[in-house]
């Protein structure tokens, strides 16, 4: 059985999901709610919703997988890089993708993927 989350719809954006879990695996995909702050501001919001997505499907950051990233400017990977470190646990990184990407709307600097085990 699939569970999906954080269902998303209106005028301005796609009706979405933003994430979904199985006995297998458990899949989100973020963008900032609060997109006044700079590349860190909004990596460190993510990432608090991905650890609260992660909690309420009894996972955590531990069992994290793969993350994939989306910066609007690989200038800022410096940036996603001090928070993305602080965060994550040094035993148990997951394989990591960081790409540059154009951004549904020019305030959106970061995209976050994760996919962790439940």
């Amino acid at each position: 059985m699939i569970t999906k989350f954080g269902r998303i719809s209106g005028p301005r954006s796609p009706s979405i999901h933003l994430g979904a879990s199985m006995s297998q695996m458990i899949s989100t995909c973020l963008v900032a709610s609060d997109l006044r702050g700079d590349t860190a501001a909004q990596t460190q919001e993510i990432l608090d919703v991905i650890d609260a997505h992660l909690r309420a499907q009894g996972s955590g950051r531990e069992k994290l997988m793969m993350v994939q990233v989306w910066l609007a400017d690989m200038n800022d990977f410096a940036a996603f890089r001090r928070v993305w470190n602080d965060w994550v646990l040094p035993d148990h990184p997951p394989a990591l993708s960081v790409v540059q990407a154009a951004a549904a709307r020019p305030t959106m600097r970061v995209e976050i993927r994760a996919y962790a085990a439940p």
